[in-house]
């Protein structure tokens, strides 16, 4: 039973990943990198704890991360962000927000390290959601323009848009003059 709950959690990141991947990649990239964070994070600290019985293997280095409290908790919180940021039915986004704020709660109720679980089930995740809007928004990691997948209000034309017919511009019209 542990085998199946420690995998469970992953086709859901996965399916969610791949939703927002098709649906809007801006909002893919930021939780893709929020998830990466979060994860470089939680491996650092269990790396740190497991320093201690050298040498480590990198399954019990897993294993270790997978253990603390609160990280699957703050996996799908990130997951419910990034959803809440893609959904525009407003009714929608509240039943997300409240589906993920009754999960941490929970996670951080329930288990025995409530300090351990709040910091992984949600401090980390928020933080990780932050920093990767903030790389997200310099130059070096910003995507390009929105595509046809986007919604029509994010997205800017390649051209100027044609005149409307007898309209004329404020530009003055030179003549050219005849060739040969």
């Amino acid at each position: 039973m542990d085998e199946i709950s420690a995998v469970a959690p992953w086709p859901v990141v996965a399916l969610t990943l791949l939703w927002l991947a098709r649906r809007r990649p801006s909002v893919y990239a930021r939780a893709a990198i929020a998830l990466l964070l979060s994860s470089a994070a939680g491996l650092v600290y269990a790396g740190s704890s497991a320093m201690q019985d050298l040498p480590a293997r990198e399954g019990r280095l897993l294993h270790e991360y997978v253990a603390l409290p609160g990280v699957y908790t703050g996996w799908y919180l990130l997951m419910a962000l990034a959803a809440v940021a893609c959904v525009s039915a407003i009714r929608l986004r509240i039943a997300v927000v409240v589906g993920a704020l009754t999960g941490v709660a929970s996670s951080v109720l329930i288990l025995p390290h409530h300090e351990l679980a709040a910091v992984w089930g949600a401090v980390v995740p928020l933080c990780s959601w932050f920093v990767a809007g903030c790389l997200q928004r310099r130059s070096l990691w910003s995507l390009p323009a929105p595509g046809p997948w986007d919604p029509p209000e994010q997205a800017i034309p390649s051209r100027p848009l044609p005149q409307a017919a007898g309209e004329r511009s404020a530009r003055t019209f030179v003549p050219l003059r005849q060739a040969g």
